[in-house]
């Protein structure tokens, strides 16, 4: 059985299944709130049945299986992995659901039954977070999913042939990238804590296959759920954090403002290299200054003259690291669909210039892009660079050769 699967916890049959009987003897399960599906052939039927039947009632799976031992593992465990059998613990947050699939994928569009057969380690794996419970802006961030997926260019990371990027001077000689999409996480129900619960199982089963969650806001508090999958694995990591705020206003509950406070304090969190702070503010008068020799401030200013380059050319590599950007790190003039904008940030070319040095120089195990609100006009900009700074985080590490002056012709 997988090795990401709980023998011991408690499983029982999601309690909203739908049955419908088929005309060659066999049936069709499905669970709408995974957007799941079975199709059971006749002589499976009454082993599927056997397996609804018995996690009517809480059970675990060894138990079950010493019961029923006629029952294979791997139908046991695809049952599990498309949502038929929950753990008893997740129902609470998966009542309203779980995952929702999009109409604009970024790569191959998934469902979470697809894993873990069609994982591929070191795979990007796209999944969205439609909440802004923690944000404010035109729009809100929970427009920022379905903004940023609309301006992804699909051929660049999916098709296939040469790939040239002019503002870098590369070609990309017959380019294949790795990435999928599995929708969004369903925001059913407003509360963070469930919705967060739901993203924290996405990003845990794609560690456990290691493959690189990157994760598509909402407001920048979706971010503490990823940090707290990979903090969780016991492992050293750094964070690479771009924002306009530092994000780590103490507070007694999680906000987009306090993100980063808690995961500082883990001793597995070695390094955090924050780019583009700028803002003025006053710490609550409550608040107690300690050291944090762990963490390194980059301002706007120093990496617009080029210190950001140096402080990231200065951290081990011997670590992996999560990247974190939050689009109000770039300058307010130049992007305006975001809940908090400041003036005085990194330009597009400062930008690029960082995130593909990250993805070319350092081994990344998740990225997440946030704080994107919907369009105030025909255009966002803050969604279109998004959208290429993604894709630079995608291709980064592929091999290029220099851009030559060749032309293509079709071929004959």
């Amino acid at each position: 059985m997988d090795e990401g699967m709980r023998r011991d916890a408690l499983h029982v049959a999601w309690p909203g299944l739908q049955q419908v009987t088929r005309q060659d003897g066999g049936f069709s399960l499905f669970n709408p709130a995974h957007g799941t599906s079975l199709d059971v052939e006749e002589e499976s039927s009454e082993l599927v049945t056997t397996i609804v039947d018995g996690f009517a009632t809480p059970c675990t799976l060894d138990a079950f299986l010493a019961r029923e031992p006629e029952v294979p593992d791997e139908l046991l465990l695809l049952m599990v992995r498309s949502g038929f059998l929950v753990e008893v613990d997740e129902l609470p947050f998966l009542e309203h659901g779980f995952l929702r699939p999009t109409t604009t994928p970024v790569g191959e569009a998934w469902s979470w039954s697809d894993l873990p057969e069609r994982a591929t380690p070191g795979s990007w794996i796209v999944v969205g977070v439609p909440v802004d419970l923690g944000a404010l802006g035109p729009g809100g961030a929970r427009q920022g999913p379905t903004e940023i997926r609309k301006r992804v260019s699909g051929p660049l990371l999916c098709g296939e042939g040469d790939v040239i990027d002019a503002e870098l001077r590369r070609l990309y000689p017959a380019l294949q990238t790795h990435v999928a999409d599995l929708g969004d996480v369903d925001p059913e129900g407003m509360r963070m804590d469930h919705v967060g619960a739901r993203l924290a199982k996405v990003v845990r089963e794609l560690l456990g296959h290691r493959m690189k969650p990157l994760i598509l806001g909402g407001d920048h508090a979706v971010t503490h759920y990823a940090l707290n999958e990979l903090i969780a694995r016991g492992t050293s990591f750094g964070i690479l954090h771009f924002d306009a705020h530092h994000d780590m206003t103490p507070s007694p509950s999680l906000s987009h403002a306090n993100v980063f406070r808690a995961a500082i304090d883990s001793a597995c969190v070695a390094h955090i290299v924050q780019i583009g702070l700028r803002v003025i503010e006053r710490m609550p008068l409550y608040a107690v200054r300690s050291p944090c020799p762990k963490r390194t401030i980059v301002t706007a200013r120093e990496a617009l003259r080029g210190d950001a380059l140096r402080v990231l050319a200065e951290l081990p590599r011997d670590i992996p690291y999560y990247l974190t950007f939050d689009i109000d790190c770039i300058d307010a003039s130049i992007v305006r669909e975001t809940g908090t904008p400041e003036l005085g940030g990194l330009d597009v070319a400062c930008a690029v210039e960082l995130v593909d040095y990250i993805a070319r120089t350092f081994t990344l195990i998740g990225a997440d892009f946030v704080e994107v609100a919907a369009a105030q006009g025909s255009y966002n900009a803050a969604a279109s660079i998004a959208a290429s700074l993604l894709s630079r985080c995608v291709i980064g590490a592929s091999p290029f050769e220099p851009l030559p002056n060749d032309v293509y012709d079709l071929a004959r």
